[in-house]
């Protein structure tokens, strides 16, 4: 039987895996846009390197708005695509200085997830970004993460620690086992 301190270890490597997403604190890097509305982005290459960004407006405005403006206005470089019509806008990647992003391993599929919500809570968001219509103190965050096999689910929230992919995390507990098993 594993001793407590073993399963205590399991336990917080667990936690650490299924966190939920923690408050963006860190000072804003630069904001675009004019207006009386304001809404928070933030690009989180990984634990402890994410950049927030604010964007105003009038009237009405979509993700996509506040992206293009956040990247015309600075140093925030964003590829995209834009399908038009029913496809919209596609996000396909993010350059910042003193952004990396982490390596999950060549075996990995990797990519970046689109969550919304009120920098407590977040959701995974259910349309692209050019169909996101913002309102005032909404808050995005655009998270570079690991994903399934088939890429339904995406593993790291805003916030969130980066997760090994599943060879490197059962690598690393057969590591804590075999230390764990040499002590008298």
């Amino acid at each position: 039987m594993a001793s407590k301190g073993l399963m205590n270890l399991i336990f917080v490597l667990a936690i650490t895996a299924s966190a939920g997403a923690v408050t963006y604190s860190g000072g804003v890097e630069y904001s675009s846009g004019s207006g009386a509305n304001q809404a928070n982005i933030a690009i989180d290459f990984d634990f402890d390197n994410s950049f927030l960004f604010t964007y105003s407006w009038d009237g009405d405005a979509n993700g996509w708005d506040a992206l293009s403006s956040i990247d015309i206005a600075g140093a925030l470089d964003i590829d995209s695509a834009d399908y038009g019509g029913d496809w919209g806008v596609f996000v396909s990647d993010f350059d910042y200085p003193g952004g990396a992003e982490y390596d999950y391993g060549a075996a990995a599929n990797v990519g970046w997830a689109y969550y919304t919500g009120d920098n407590e809570s977040w959701s995974l968001s259910g349309t692209g970004v050019s169909f996101r219509n913002l309102t005032d103190g909404d808050w995005d965050s655009w998270v570079w993460t690991n994903y399934s096999a088939d890429w339904m689910t995406a593993y790291r929230t805003p916030g969130g620690v980066p997760i090994p992919e599943p060879t490197t995390l059962g690598l690393l507990v057969l590591g804590v086992l075999a230390l764990h098993r040499g002590k008298p």
